[in-house]
């Protein structure tokens, strides 16, 4: 008997139809990014009753917030790397109880030494959980629909850290910040357990594993795809890989990636300058608590509205236009808000609608980036590549706790909102030297092999 012709896997999952099952495990991946996001915020939160409780100064917290910072770059250079070798499957799961149960035990932890390593532990998890993530999605959404389907899962970190702001407000006040760690990571342990039964592996993935074609044909057929167990399977485009690192830097990638490793840095510090620094350069120019809460949420409001649609323009434009597009918007943006007559009395509403605005081109640029690198890289290499690039953007974002201050101190809000310009335009010119961009949608193109050409 003839053989059957080997299937090509990468076209089947790239062109085929987005069915419920896939988008499911979308909503199940947007999840593990809600409470991504919320363990990311906790700290921030719990920070008042730790002084009143431990009798110690803000700045002592610096370390633990600094090293937290180090310990998200970290994890997710390392998740990604340990997502291509073990699987998103197991690389989600990981990082997602990580973070989950290092968060709990922090509900029990007495001094700064102590709490600063578990910090350091629980970034692990936070940083691995989004390369692991964005590859998760990229492998079962069609290339069509793969922009807006990763907009909408990352978009799910900044509801994360809204979800942290109800339980704090609730939590705080009953249990203190003993009862915000504990729920905070309650919750993340539990979807963790709800993934081990949930979440199947990539099929990619198991194609590459020849005791697993059973479960490979079953999954196959949960995504819509009529096969047999007598289908053969072949990845024509990753017939010549290497190793996840290599694919980073072969003939045709090496600039690609530099260029949107700059993109990334100059992105994140641009946008933890906003997060982290715009509540007090509201009250350094005279705004009440309420104002400057109202200001910052104004401001994450439209980042979530621009991470989504971002998500849509990439499908519908391509990225070159699209991402470009909201990095010009960031820039103009930041350098409207440095012109506008920021204070209390007379320029709070047009500030208001300048931080939504700001936020909406913010947002849409910081989830184009996360986007774009999931796109430049074979499957073998995606989360090793978003995450490796996102490691290097986690570096800007803590470089972003100087140049705030500094920019704020030096030169008021509007060399604060300079700063942020700045960064955005160069943001923009490294995005334009990436020569594999997304297509349009109608234009369709293979993800890059390894050692092929991008010129």
């Amino acid at each position: 008997m003839q053989a059957q012709p080997a299937l090509d896997l990468n076209q089947m999952l790239d062109e085929g139809r987005w069915n419920g099952f896939q988008k499911g495990l979308l909503v199940l991946a947007a999840l593990a990014f809600a409470v991504d996001g919320l363990a990311n915020q906790v700290l921030g939160l719990a920070l008042p009753s730790l002084i009143r409780d431990w009798g110690v100064s803000r700045a002592a917290f610096a370390p633990v917030a600094a090293l937290g910072l180090v310990g998200v770059a970290t994890g997710t250079a390392i998740g990604g790397m340990l997502g291509d070798r073990v699987g998103r499957r197991r690389g989600l799961i990981g990082s997602v109880l990580l973070f989950g149960i290092v968060t709990v035990a922090s509900a029990a932890v007495h001094g700064l030494g102590p709490l600063t390593w578990l910090r350091f532990a629980a970034g692990l998890g936070i940083g691995g959980a989004i390369p692991n993530g964005a590859a998760f999605i990229c492998e079962f959404t069609p290339t069509r629909d793969r922009s807006f389907a990763i907009a909408a899962g990352m978009v799910f970190i900044p509801i994360g850290g809204v979800l942290a702001g109800l339980i704090g407000t609730y939590a705080l006040p009953l249990w203190g910040w003993q009862g915000l760690f504990l729920i905070s990571g309650i919750l993340p342990v539990a979807l963790g357990l709800l993934f081990l039964a949930l979440l199947p592996e990539s099929p990619r993935h198991l194609a590459q594993h020849p005791a697993h074609h059973a479960r490979l044909i079953r999954l196959l057929r949960r995504c819509g795809h009529a096969v047999d167990e007598a289908s053969r399977f072949v990845n024509e485009r990753e017939e010549r890989r290497r190793t996840p690192l290599a694919a980073l830097f072969g003939r045709g990638t090496r600039a690609d990636t530099l260029a949107l490793w700059v993109a990334f840095f100059f992105c994140l510090l641009a946008s933890y300058t906003m997060f982290s620094w715009v509540p007090t350069m509201l009250m350094g120019q005279g705004f009440t608590l309420r104002a400057t809460s109202i200001g910052m949420t104004a401001f994450n409001i439209g980042g979530m509205v621009g991470g989504v649609s971002g998500g849509w323009l990439i499908g519908r434009l391509g990225s070159r236009v699209a991402v470009l597009g909201v990095a010009a918007g960031a820039t103009l943006g930041a350098l409207a808000l440095g012109l506008l007559p920021i204070e209390p009395h007379h320029g709070f509403m047009l500030a208001l609608a300048a931080l939504v605005i700001e936020g909406f081109f913010v947002g849409g640029l910081n989830n184009g980036m996360y986007t774009l690198a999931a796109f430049l890289y074979p499957s073998f290499a995606r989360a090793t590549g978003v995450g490796a690039a996102s490691a290097v953007g986690r570096i800007g974002a803590v470089l972003s706790s100087f140049t705030g201050v500094l920019s704020l101190q030096l030169a008021g809000a509007s060399g604060y909102f300079i700063v942020i310009a700045t960064a955005t335009a160069i943001s923009f010119v490294a995005t334009s030297l990436i020569r594999r961009q997304i297509p349009r949608h109608g234009a369709l193109v293979k993800p890059l092999a390894f050692g092929e050409n991008n010129a």
